[in-house]
């Protein structure tokens, strides 16, 4: 039996190293919320650990209508051969041994110690210098700095600047600089180097489209996986567009060349297997991008980090590629509502604007949550399709 477990703190976890980690509220509230995501991806003889009865009770209402994993007994976790978490950490190595898993399906701690490193996000920097060796085109590669004045000097050279902290929150532990150093901006840089040891500061680059290359790294080796086209608000993810591999080069070619594309694609396969095959890691992980305007032109940031873990964009591909029909398309969401009711009350509008329609268990248009939806849902996944005219 192989048990999937959905810890989206798990960046967080990184960024404290011990294994006696504890979320803040507003990272267990996504994890509770959104613990039925594995359903969806883990495959259908695999096991999902799931909080509580209403989590269960969603569970089998959609097992009804989909092809989805099983849900996980307590009872069963001495017949556990595998693990897959959302990410690894030595907190989540220890909720594993807590509900009875044993050492010898569980990731050794020096393997940890090995991924908590390369998630740091000096490892983008490597990437990118890997990439500019193979003949690749990048921008400026960031610098890695320990000296708080070193980084102002950084941020004092340029109109725009990102400073960020080598492991945080996904879009969180960023600060950007405006030619000066402003007081917030230095106490950031100057409390990030005294926990984490340095900052990573970058040039600031004009944003005109974020999406991510998502690779599996296993038997035979690292393999694509598949592309992420996704949006972001302030930094925070809100969704991915769910369509074809194909359909989404065609989107990202209107800016660069396709063959850029797959240039940087089959160079980063390589980069990736000479970094990561030595490591211990399994799973799938994701190398974010952006094309960004440069003068009159448009270029390609081919690695802008590292998600060494599961993550949306993968959500999204494995989603659609087994629960969307043929011919039609659509977005999956994650959507935060700050009030009580709003999540509810959205659900029923969605549901009734857009009327699920399923053929042969894949959906062909409509409105599908992916997640339970209560009057206290403050988080919410949910996918709409549509048909291709």
């Amino acid at each position: 039996m192989h048990l999937y477990i959905f810890n989206p703190e798990n960046d967080l976890a990184l960024a404290d190293g011990g294994a006696a980690y504890c979320p803040p509220p507003a990272a267990s509230r996504i994890a509770y919320d959104l613990a039925t995501l594995p359903l969806w991806f883990a495959g259908k003889d695999s096991f999902v650990v799931l909080p509580d009865a209403l989590h269960f009770q969603y569970a089998s209402e959609i097992s009804k209508v989909f092809d989805v994993a099983k849900v996980h007994d307590n009872s069963m976790t001495g017949d556990v051969g595998g693990c897959t978490p959302w990410g690894w950490s030595p907190q989540i190595k220890r909720r594993l041994k807590a509900i009875g898993i044993h050492d010898g399906v569980l990731p050794s701690n020096e393997t940890i110690a090995k991924i908590r490193e390369l998630s740091n996000r000096r490892t983008a920097i490597k990437i990118l210098e890997s990439l500019k060796e193979c003949g690749v085109d990048t921008p400026e590669v960031p610098l890695y700095l320990t000296e708080p004045d070193d980084v102002a000097r950084f941020v004092n050279s340029m109109p725009r600047s990102v400073i960020k902290a080598p492991w945080s929150g996904s879009g969180k532990g960023i600060a950007w600089g405006i030619g000066h150093v402003e007081l917030p901006v230095e106490h950031f840089y100057k409390g990030v180097i005294k926990r984490q040891g340095g900052v990573v500061c970058e040039h600031f680059l004009e944003n005109v489209q974020e999406f991510a290359m998502e690779f599996h790294v296993g038997n035979p080796g690292v393999e694509f996986a598949g592309y992420s086209l996704f949006e972001a608000a302030k930094g925070s993810y809100s969704g991915n567009i769910l369509a074809t591999d194909e359909k989404i080069e065609k989107m990202l070619s209107r800016h660069i060349p396709l063959h850029e594309i797959i240039k940087v694609k089959e160079k980063l396969t390589t980069v990736l297997s000479g970094l990561l095959l030595e490591s211990g890691y399994v799973g799938y992980l994701g190398v974010d991008m952006m094309i960004y305007r440069d003068g009159e032109h448009l270029r390609l940031n081919p690695c802008m980090e590292l998600n060494l873990r599961m993550n949306m964009g993968v959500v999204s591909r494995l989603f659609h590629d087994s629960y969307v029909a043929s011919g039609s398309e659509g977005r999956y969401a994650v959507t935060y509502y700050k009030n009580e009711g709003e999540a509810l009350a959205e659900y029923e509008k969605l549901k009734a604007e857009y009327p699920l329609v399923v053929n042969d268990g894949k959906i062909v248009s409509g409105y599908m949550n992916l997640s339970p939806v209560t009057a206290a849902s403050r988080y919410v996944a949910y996918v709409v399709v549509e048909r291709i005219p």
